[in-house]
């Protein structure tokens, strides 16, 4: 099936050989029967998948047995509630932009609470020293205050002056900026004029694909308009400071010299992937690879 979007009539035809399966994946029908013998269609029908409907965002999963998405961000429902993010509304369209590191270099940058004051000085001129992280089982939270000093750098000044009151916020969330980071590599940034969301996905052991889109509630005023460009503009700036960081990081990677470093007590965060990732792979906890063909003595 082609492209991002659309619609069957009906039913899901194969180009190849005209092999036909209505939408619940039942194969109805194929080319040359005749020329099968002791042909069960059965056998035969779309793979299935796992799909759950969160808050109005469509998730699917390819191999069960993970907690839902609900069950995941359960220690947050209430803070998401107030976001009602049911009623959002795209604001753009999907936007994919590679980046030729490890997905986990990508999803350990997302979490990793210590290069903030190093690596973002707007994120810092933004929240002072508000920013924190904390872990539940199956999602990361960090998140920041807008501070009532103004930044010395335009949009950010601009930004902290013109965002508007949102309606459907409380008082204590209008200066508010969250991240949650769902198991694996699934994200949303929440801001109070609008929302992204966004998946890292592993292409290859040094190639990653980031998908995201941005949502918001209806809001025809100028100043939001202008708040969420503003967002934009200094967004901007800190994912292109985080894909100079994730590359070098990359390339001490692929150093002969590479060892892995220790984790500070207060990444918390990084601390709960790593333990869920040697949970999954235990080989992962080796100090080299393992040697070739450790995956054919395990089974």
């Amino acid at each position: 099936m082609d492209g991002g979007s659309g619609h069957c009539a009906g039913r899901i035809v194969c180009p190849y050989h005209a092999w036909t399966y209505d939408l619940d994946g039942r194969l109805t029908a194929i080319s040359h029967r005749q020329e099968f013998s002791d042909f069960s269609p059965d056998r035969y029908g779309l793979k299935p998948l796992e799909t759950e409907i969160y808050k109005g965002f469509i998730f699917v999963r390819l191999k069960p047995g993970l907690p839902s998405v609900a069950e995941m961000l359960a220690p947050y429902e209430s803070e998401l509630a107030a976001y009602r993010l049911e009623e959002l509304q795209p604001i753009g369209r999907v936007s994919l932009r590679t980046r030729h590191v490890n997905w986990k270099n990508v999803t350990d940058n997302y979490s990793d609470g210590m290069h903030i004051p190093v690596a973002h000085p707007g994120l810092t001129r933004l929240f002072g020293n508000s920013y924190g992280i904390e872990a539940q089982p199956w999602v990361d939270k960090m998140s920041g205050y807008l501070r009532d000093v103004p930044s010395s750098q335009r949009s950010e000044r601009m930004y902290q002056s013109v965002l508007p009151h949102a309606p459907h916020l409380p008082d204590e969330r209008q200066r508010l900026w969250i991240y949650f980071k769902l198991w694996p590599n699934v994200a949303f940034d929440i801001y109070p004029d609008q929302i992204d969301f966004m998946q890292m996905i592993p292409i290859s052991p040094t190639e990653t694909l980031i998908r995201e889109i941005a949502y918001a509630h209806p809001d025809g005023r100028r100043e939001m308009r202008v708040a969420r460009y503003l967002n934009w503009r200094i967004n901007r700036r800190v994912s292109a400071e985080d894909k100079a960081l994730i590359e070098r990081v990359q390339t001490g990677m692929g150093s002969r010299s590479y060892s892995p470093g220790p984790l500070g007590r207060n990444e918390v965060s990084l601390r709960s992937f790593a333990h869920r990732m040697r949970e999954l792979i235990p080989e992962s906890r080796l100090e080299h690879a393992p040697a070739p063909g450790w995956r054919k003595r395990r089974g």
